[in-house]
């Protein structure tokens, strides 16, 4: 029964997870590394009680790359346009939702972001996390983050309309 809930968890959240982990390292490899690491220390390590499964696994996520950091192992640096072409093939409404013209704009902008940015509008949008629970994530304030998504938002349209993309 437990190997049944991990592979259900695990197709419920690894588009999302993996999402995420490229938004911290911004390389494949790496980032499906990292969820799958997360997704067996969270399940392992799970508490008793939890208002949500996956803000605890991106919780470990954060905490797993964190720690490789520490480590040493090094950050890649990819180009805009290669996060687009580095996410796997899956068939998912988040997959689905990337291949439109619309959201690869979305995405190029996205890829320019600083990382912290790109973590945010990752966990807003892609993951479905309010703005509060980032706060709480990041350790910053929720007004901080509300303020900072403000911005956010405003840089993604503007970098959206360079790239060539009408509203």
């Amino acid at each position: 029964m437990e190997k049944d809930l991990l592979e259900r968890l695990y197709r419920e959240y690894y588009q999302a997870v993996f999402l995420y982990c490229l938004s911290l390292c911004g390389d494949q490899q790496t980032a499906e590394d990292l969820a799958a690491d997360a997704f067996v220390k969270a399940y392992l390590s799970l508490p008793d009680e939890i208002p949500s499964f996956q803000y605890w696994l991106f919780r470990v996520c954060r905490n797993l790359w964190i720690d490789s950091l520490r480590k040493g192992k090094k950050k890649a640096d990819m180009q805009p346009d290669d996060y687009l072409h580095s996410i796997p093939y899956i068939q998912s409404p988040e997959a689905e939702y990337l291949k439109s013209e619309r959201y690869r704009y979305l995405w190029n902008a996205i890829g320019t972001l600083e990382p912290m940015d790109r973590e945010i509008i990752t966990l807003h949008y892609f993951s479905g996390l309010s703005l509060q629970e980032i706060a709480v994530l990041l350790g910053k304030s929720g007004p901080a983050v509300r303020q900072r998504m403000h911005r956010l938002r405003k840089t993604l349209k503007r970098r959206m309309e360079e790239q060539g993309y009408e509203f």
